[in-house]
This record gives structure tokens, sequence and C-alpha cells, in this order.
């Protein structure tokens, strides 16, 4: 049996949701600390980034997210439209003939 193919839009997916999970994180972190002046130690580069740009970081990962769904979802379709064709024609050349099948079936 051939290995099936990998699904591009899969990978993406999976690549672009850990970075999701990471970026709300870190957004929360980002959040909490501001708010909190006890949890204010050090202010961070990071914190900077996230202050200044973690909405727009986080929208944009979630275009990325929806693109790679939509990719995925429609990609796995076609991969199986493919597979399923490529079994009907082997499915067809292994049944037996007609005239073959009628002759055994014992009827009159």
């Amino acid at each position: 049996m051939p290995r099936p193919r990998t699904n591009p839009f899969t990978v993406l997916l999976g690549i672009v949701g850990i970075a999701f999970t990471l970026t709300a994180a870190s957004y929360c972190v980002s959040v909490l600390r501001g708010v909190r002046p006890s949890a204010r130690a050090a202010t961070h580069t990071f914190d900077t980034l996230m202050a200044g740009h973690g909405t727009a970081i986080l929208a944009g990962e979630l275009v990325l997210l929806a693109i790679s769904t939509a990719g995925s979802i429609a990609m796995d379709s076609w991969l199986g439209r493919q597979s399923r064709r490529g079994c009907s024609t082997t499915a067809r050349r292994d049944a037996p003939a007609p005239e073959l099948a009628e002759v055994g079936d014992g009827g009159p």
C-alpha cells in the first residue's frame, strides 16, 4: 500500500497553532504584568513588544490559522477524491465480468 501524501497545510497549521498558543500565553502574561504593579519587576523587550504589537501579532496568526485550516480541509478533500478515483478503477478491473457472474447463479 503506498504511503499517503503529506498535506503541507496540516504542517503549516501545526506550526502556526503552536506559535499562536505561545503568543497568546505571552500576551496574557504581558497584560497581567501591566495590571498588577507588583509584577513589574523589570521591563523586558519582549514585554514591550507584546504591549505594543501583541494584538496585531495575534490577529495575523489568527488569519494564518484560518487560511491553513481552510487549505488543509480542501487539500484533504482533494486527496481523498484522488485516492477514491484510483481505488474505484482497480475495483472495477478486479471485479468478475457480468457474464461469468450470471453463469453460476443456479437460476432457470
